[in-house]
C-alpha cells in the first residue's frame, strides 16, 4: 500500500512539473521548440512586437520552466541558452496520454476517434500504417 501511494505521489509531481501553466509558458515553449535553443532575447524577438513581454518577464518564465525540468540551460558568455528537455511531440503525447489515462475506456476511444477524425488523408494513412505495425509487433510478442 505504501509503495502505490508513493508511486502516485511521484507521478502527480511529474505531471505538475511537465504541465504548462498558462498562455505565456505555452508561448515560450513553442518558441524554444521552434528555435531549438534560445536566449531570453531570442524568445522575446519571436513574440509579435505589439505584445512583446518585458525581458524580466520572459526570463522569469524560462527560469521557472528550467526549475520544473522542462528546459535545460547553459551559460554561454554572459547569457544563458535554454534548450527543451523534451521534444514537442513527446511532450504532447505524454500530456494527451495522461489526460486519457483518467478517463473511462469509452471516453478514451471517443476522444481518440475525434482526434483521428480531424486528420487530413495523408496523416490518416500514416497513422493507419503505424497502427498496423504496432498490431503486428504485439501479435508476434514484440510489445510496442
Amino acid at each position: 500500500m505504501q509503495r502505490s501511494r508513493l508511486a502516485r505521489a511521484v507521478a502527480r509531481e511529474r505531471r505538475q512539473r511537465l504541465d504548462l501553466r498558462g498562455e505565456l509558458q505555452t508561448e515560450v515553449m513553442a518558441a524554444i521548440w521552434k528555435l531549438g535553443e534560445a536566449t531570453v532575447e531570442d524568445v522575446r524577438q519571436a513574440q509579435p512586437e505589439v505584445r512583446r513581454s518585458a525581458y524580466t518577464t520572459i526570463q522569469t518564465v524560462m527560469n521557472r520552466l528550467a526549475e520544473r525540468e522542462m528546459l535545460e540551460r547553459e551559460l554561454r558568455g554572459s547569457a544563458y541558452v535554454y534548450r527543451p528537455r523534451y521534444a514537442e511531440a513527446d511532450f504532447l503525447s505524454q500530456a494527451i496520454g495522461e489526460r486519457l489515462a483518467g478517463a473511462s475506456p469509452t471516453v478514451r476511444r471517443e476522444a481518440l476517434v475525434n482526434l483521428v477524425g480531424s486528420l487530413d488523408p495523408g496523416e490518416l494513412d500514416e497513422v493507419a500504417r503505424y497502427a498496423n505495425r504496432v498490431r503486428r509487433a504485439r501479435d508476434s510478442g514484440g510489445g510496442r
